[in-house]
């Protein structure tokens, strides 16, 4: 058994290895840059043991700084997990995605050999979701150590009158292709919030009187938060905590732009919604502070408006960093950029803050045409590993069917984000 193991490791450590070699052939990478394909990807964590390696939350590993990986282990019956981090007691966490009410966390005291559970997350039941690894612990002010996690509701209406599964169509190679379906059907999300102040052993989660405060959009086309605009969604959010001590979401909408809000208070208030003005289709974005700098790192799909009403949602995938507590972004960068769009690094948001999807039929998209989405995040001393999905239309409806997308990983130093 030890052997067909250590067979087994070593194969997929090739894999690993074999798909980078040939990616690096295949395309051009900035210099620094890895790429490997099928080993890591959408629904994956890291972090760094104190040994050096990196442990996966599927409990691979590597030892080499991500380049090549074991298989996956489990670590233990029952025990699973979307997210992974180092928790300021020196304990590992393993966070489990909350799906109607089934969020858990597992620590671990020796680095991931052995887990026990420490609670169940508390949420206030119903279609509630999560874009998994979100949980953050707060590092400052009055509820250092706080664990914060965010979740959504999320809520669809089938109604007689309207089309079922409404969608926008376009043309690739000859064939009919579906380019959007979400923002041609009524559905709502809107973000909640979990915390625990004894690493996850009790939660509590944010209400108001009898029923839960929930974050929603409430502004006008100006991004005023007055109700003139009526109500606009949230979701699929991540966190990161300010110089401050404040916590900053940023999470997707279908206004065409990142919207954002602010909590002084550990997690349990916040203030109205607002747009940004950062250009993005209704796809989530992830927010990040950088442990070394204290900046903050972005990586969304930035898309204009008409990039959008064009079929092309998720055509671009960027990234920018802030250092002033996300009041600016700087340093744009293309992570990649699929046919049928400009490679720029910063593009602008249509100047009205309203419903933007694609045209019921988009006509004919580039023969390149590709999706890039649900990017996660983690660093380990100067190196970034951002995970995300790579699809194209033999790969499915860019925003479903995930199983049948390339999952990528790319290794960046750190000092890539900063570089003009």
């Amino acid at each position: 058994m030890h052997w067909t193991w250590i067979v087994m490791t070593l194969s997929l450590a090739m894999v690993g290895l074999l798909l980078e070699t040939a990616l690096a052939e295949g395309k051009s990478l900035p210099q620094g840059v890895a790429e490997i394909v099928g080993v890591l990807g959408t629904g994956n964590s890291l972090v760094e043991l104190k040994e050096g390696s990196l442990l996966s939350n599927d409990g691979r590993t590597s030892t080499d700084g991500g380049a090549t990986w074991g298989g996956p282990r489990s670590f233990g019956e029952g025990v699973s997990g979307s997210g992974i981090m180092r928790l300021q007691s020196g304990k590992l966490a393993l966070v489990s995605s909350v799906g109607y009410g089934s969020g858990l966390v597992w620590l671990s005291e020796d680095d991931g050999k052995t887990w026990a559970k420490a609670g169940q997350i508390t949420v206030p039941g119903g279609p509630v979701f999560e874009l998994g690894d979100t949980m953050i612990q707060l590092e400052g002010g009055p509820h250092k150590g706080r664990l914060v996690y965010c979740w959504d509701y999320n809520m669809s209406g089938n109604h007689p009158d309207i089309e079922p599964g409404a969608k926008s169509v376009g043309t690739w190679k000859g064939k009919p292709y579906i380019t959007e379906t979400h923002q041609h059907r009524p559905e709502y999300f809107a973000a909640g919030f979990s915390w625990s102040d004894d690493e996850g052993k009790s939660w509590q989660y944010g209400q108001f009187t009898n029923m839960p405060n929930i974050l929603m959009g409430w502004f006008d086309v100006k991004g005023e938060p007055n109700g003139m605009g009526n109500l606009s969604p949230v979701g699929e959010s991540s966190l990161a905590e300010l110089r401050d001590g404040r916590v900053l979401l940023f999470g997707r909408s279908h206004v065409g732009r990142i919207v954002y809000s602010t909590s002084k208070d550990g997690g349990e208030n916040w203030r109205a919604l607002r747009p940004t003005d950062l250009a993005n289709s209704g796809s989530p974005p992830r927010l990040r502070r950088i442990p070394r700098t204290g900046d903050l790192l972005c990586l969304w799909n930035q898309v204009s408006g008409e990039e959008i009403r064009r079929g092309y949602r998720r055509g671009r995938f960027s990234a920018a960093i802030s250092r002033d507590d996300g009041a600016t972004w700087e340093n744009y960068k293309t992570i990649e950029v699929c046919g049928g769009l400009d490679n720029v690094a910063r593009v602008k948001p249509d100047p009205k803050v309203q419903m933007v999807r694609a045209r019921k039929n988009v006509g004919k998209v580039d023969d390149g045409y590709a999706f890039y989405h649900y990017a996660n995040v983690n660093f380990a001393g100067d190196k970034v590993y951002v995970l995300y999905s790579r699809g194209y239309p033999t790969m499915g409806v860019a925003e479903q069917m995930s199983e049948k997308q390339e999952q990528v990983m790319r290794t960046y130093p750190l000092e890539w984000f900063y570089k003009p």
